[in-house]
């Protein structure tokens, strides 16, 4: 009577993919935040009036051979049908894992069948309630809080491997670029800088560099927002760091405009590599 986890989920997939191309059907008519909403539309009536039909199913369990009734073993209604929906909702809130249950459930129940009082049985199967043991709220209750532990645990997992680096590339890449820009406006004041120092003296910073002050100790060296910038005889060089603090140094060559990234750990390296510098 109850179906296995691998049928249901082939079931989602088939959905899934009658919304895949309705969506792409949509966006080639209407644009903006519009197909969004139609799409939520047209997903709230198909699986409403669908799974309170006389085949009692969406396409997706139809194909599989399932179908959905309440626990007393009749069809929905289309407003039974609805709140089966929102909880629904509710499950894809938890990443899913709401979805999970079924594997280790006695009857293979989600969390939004549990939540909907609602069961997905085969389509030839007979529904008896007399069979069918429910797990009461307090089973209900256990199933919702393991649910949602997991789902902060995916969150942070999520946020730790796959966010989180992200970010950080792109705000170390943003540094690279602020630093580059300072480095080729410094290198085309140095005329200026000469002729200001005169021919026998040093090299002097000319005009402000945003986020950059004047070092009392070293004239040659401006000390910036998370980097320094130092003049010296054959060109400009910046230190700075990754978001782990490895260090890496941007070069501004005179003689050839060029810019080079030098970096000594295995992370700074690929940083460097991966730079498009001028």
């Amino acid at each position: 009577m109850y179906v296995s986890v691998w049928k249901r989920f082939w079931a989602f997939l088939i959905d899934a993919a009658v919304f895949a191309v309705l969506f792409w059907a949509l966006a080639q008519l209407i644009n903006g935040w519009t197909v969004s909403l139609i799409l939520l539309f047209i997903i709230w009536l198909y699986y409403a009036w669908l799974e309170s039909s006389p085949w009692q199913a969406s396409l997706g369990k139809r194909v599989m051979g399932l179908k959905v009734v309440d626990k007393r073993g009749r069809r929905l209604s289309f407003w039974k049908a609805s709140k089966r929906l929102l909880t629904r909702i509710g499950t894809n809130l938890t990443f899913y894992f709401g979805f999970f249950t079924a594997a280790w459930d006695k009857h293979h129940e989600t969390l939004h069948d549990h939540l909907s009082k609602s069961v997905v049985i085969a389509k030839d199967a007979e529904f008896d309630p007399e069979y069918y043991h429910d797990p009461g709220d307090h089973a209900l209750t256990l199933v919702t809080v393991v649910s949602v532990i997991l789902a902060v645990i995916f969150v942070v997992g999520l946020l730790a491997w796959v966010v989180l680096p992200q970010y950080q590339r792109i705000g170390d890449s943003v540094n690279a670029a602020h630093i580059i820009d300072n480095l080729n406006a410094a290198a085309a004041n140095r005329p200026a800088r000469l002729q200001a120092a005169g021919p026998n003296g040093p090299e002097v910073w000319l005009k402000s560099y945003s986020g950059c002050v004047n070092d009392a100790k070293d004239p040659l060296t401006l000390d910036c927002n998370g980097y320094r910038m130092t003049l010296q005889p054959d060109g400009i060089s910046a230190v700075t760091r990754l978001s782990n603090w490895d260090e890496y140094t941007l070069f501004k060559s005179y003689q050839t405009g060029h810019i080079a990234c030098l970096a000594h750990s295995k992370r700074a390296i690929a940083f460097c590599q991966g730079l498009d510098l001028p």
